[in-house]
């Protein structure tokens, strides 16, 4: 790996607007009058309705697949394992999925999971954490550990090698993986790569993509502090690591690729965590997706551009393991 410059190339190097297939979706969704996603989630109608919407979108536009996962209920958490199409690697990813914490349970990223699984060649043991505002911090946080722990002890189960860790999360399971990759860390056994796509690593800092995006690219400025408050639950952010990975000291974490969305409010908070970690010695790659948006891991169904640039991220993700 390289260290964290944007990975750019052609016509998205300097674009004006998003990717044309990706603006027509927030076209679609404009017409359709669709409310933000974290809109109304002040009551617990809201926030049921909330992730009602999120599924239904996620099925509208997401690549499908046509395999469902095993369930295991014996596990620390509620986990969905996904094994590829064709020969298996060797290699096992924990995936944790995202939703600002509160939403995507259950089988809402089960087609995100297949891919990846596919793409990878590896088992793929998707998290079912439990959900905020119901369990708020640190619950998701101790589930996501607790998981990985457990599918790293059971990895023979699936005949996979638990020193061939991957650990994949976008968005909240980016935050929540980050923290399992510490912990990876801090056992002395570091995951072979982590993916954390449009991660947010800083519950204290204040960036200016938040502004800048703040408003008609997916996730607004309002859903950031929203998701936020419900997974808090009153806790307060400051000087806690596990809310915040990159206030966290850093070094000797596994080799790490960082993805972000050009149009996205959490654009340059994933790009402090990427110098963070460069400044920590992490061999660390920031993958800079300059016309899309936040959410672009499950837009692979409706642009071309998200779904070539999960490609890129999965081949990554596979060369490392």
């Amino acid at each position: 790996m390289t260290t964290p410059t944007p990975d750019v190339t052609g016509d998205d190097a300097a674009p004006h607007g998003p990717d044309a297939e990706v603006a027509a979706l927030l076209a679609r969704l404009r017409e359709r009058g669709e409310p933000a996603m974290f809109a109304g989630t002040d009551s617990a109608a809201g926030v049921a309705a909330a992730r009602a919407r999120y599924a239904a979108l996620m099925a509208e536009t997401v690549r499908p697949v046509d395999r469902a996962p095993e369930v295991v209920t014996d596990g620390p958490v509620p986990l969905r394992v996904h094994r590829p199409a064709g020969e298996e690697s060797g290699a096992v990813v924990v995936s944790v999925h995202g939703g600002g914490w509160v939403l995507g349970g259950g089988d809402v990223y089960d087609p995100v999971n297949q891919r990846l699984a596919d793409d990878t060649r590896a088992v793929v043991v998707a998290v079912d954490h439990r959900l905020a505002p119901e369990n708020p911090f640190p619950a998701p946080y101790d589930d996501v550990l607790a998981a990985v722990a457990w599918t790293v002890e059971h990895a023979g189960r699936w005949d996979a090698d638990p020193a061939r860790l991957g650990l994949v999360g976008d968005s909240a399971g980016a935050n929540l993986v980050a923290g399992a990759a510490l912990a990876r860390r801090d056992a002395g056994a570091p995951a072979a790569v982590t993916l954390l796509v449009y991660p947010p690593p800083d519950f204290e800092g204040r960036y200016p993509s938040v502004r800048e995006n703040g408003e008609g690219f997916f996730l607004t400025a309002a859903d950031v502090v929203a998701c936020s408050r419900l997974y808090l639950g009153g806790t307060s952010p400051r000087g806690e690591p596990r809310l915040s990975p990159l206030r966290a000291g850093l070094a000797g974490l596994g080799p790490t690729i960082v993805a972000t969305a050009g149009f996205d409010p959490l654009r340059d908070a994933g790009h402090a965590f990427a110098g963070a970690l460069a400044a920590a010695g992490v061999d660390v790659r920031r993958r800079e997706h300059p016309a899309l948006v936040h959410g672009f891991l499950g837009f692979t169904g409706v642009s071309r551009a998200c779904d070539a640039a999960v490609a890129a991220l999965h081949r990554e993700v596979a060369a490392a393991l």
